[in-house]
């Protein structure tokens, strides 16, 4: 069994009460048994409390793995998210002042499953958000696409948090929508296979970046069903800067953030004279092509 620590980067715990201690989770899941993940969570919820952290990120699919073969396994082992099976959760957050975002397998009031990041707060649900973006592998080739038009951005007692999950974070237009509602950090369960280096290297930073936001991505960094992930869990601050990225070693990784930083969206170089307003110079008029669904794609959708 891996055992808990907390690897912390920047300033100390309470240095400056303008910060926000957030940590990502970097470890892997036991396919199929809630129970074990479940008890994973717990250990790792009070671990993260006892270090001052106060928003802590959890993997894509955490509570149930991600490498299932069959629509049935995925619909056995899906649960509501008002399923008293999640009760040792809400409790162990119940005895802390942290908010958690955690990835599951949810079985939704309309039969079907989705993959869903939940948030968690002291004294419950903040919110939920089911993936909209599905590439065709592990759970998502049998989960249906979100749409049920629950918020995406949510209050914290440090600021305002939007939800993604993995495969979102290559389309700018997921980010960029939560962004336009406020978020000054996007939480991000992922599951990246070790074949996604060149997203883990570039696209965090751009999407952080170009709306001017931190991002908090936590992924594993083990096998699971012959497939390796990557890790490289990242906080990713709104300058582009990667503040850590946790490699490929298991662990909680932790960064004192100032979010507030996010909340400026005019870069000002020289007052008056050369000032860049990042939504302010947008024309979602002009955009056309990206919101209409029967235009069709130019390209080819397989590559040899």
């Amino acid at each position: 069994m891996q055992h808990s620590r907390v690897v912390t980067v920047s300033r100390p715990a309470h240095s400056d009460p303008g910060t926000t201690r957030v940590a990502v989770v970097q470890r892997g899941s036991a396919l199929g048994d809630l129970a074990a993940n479940l008890a994973v969570a717990v250990r790792e919820i009070g671990h993260a409390a006892a270090q001052g952290i106060e928003l802590l990120v959890f993997p894509e699919c955490f509570l149930h793995g991600y490498l299932f073969e069959t629509a049935e396994d995925v619909h056995r082992v899906a649960v509501a998210l008002d399923d008293p099976v999640l009760d040792p959760l809400h409790s162990a957050i119940s005895r802390t002042r942290l908010s958690v975002v955690i990835g599951l397998l949810e079985h939704g009031a309309d039969g079907r499953v989705y993959n869903t990041a939940l948030a968690l707060g002291p004294a419950g649900r903040l919110g939920h958000y089911r993936k909209q973006h599905l590439p065709f592998m592990g759970a998502d080739r049998f989960v249906a696409p979100g749409d049920d038009g629950a918020p995406r951005v949510f209050d914290i007692p440090a600021g305002r948090i939007g939800l993604m999950i993995c495969f979102d974070l290559r389309f700018p237009e997921s980010a960029r929508e939560l962004a336009l509602t406020g978020a000054d950090l996007i939480a991000m369960p992922a599951a990246w296979p070790d074949t996604a280096t060149t997203l883990a290297d570039l696209v965090p930073r751009v999407r952080a970046w170009e709306n001017h936001v931190f991002l908090a991505i936590a992924d594993r960094p083990d096998e699971e069903a012959g497939m390796r992930f990557l890790g490289r869990s990242q906080l990713v601050g709104p300058e582009a800067e990667v503040v850590l990225d946790a490699g490929a070693t298991p662990g909680t990784f932790a960064a004192d953030l100032d979010l507030t930083r996010a909340r400026t969206k005019t870069m000002t170089f020289i007052p008056g004279e050369y000032e860049v307003r990042i939504f302010g110079a947008r024309r979602p008029g002009s955009y056309g092509a990206l919101t209409d669904p029967d235009l069709p794609a130019q390209g080819r959708e397989h590559l040899a």
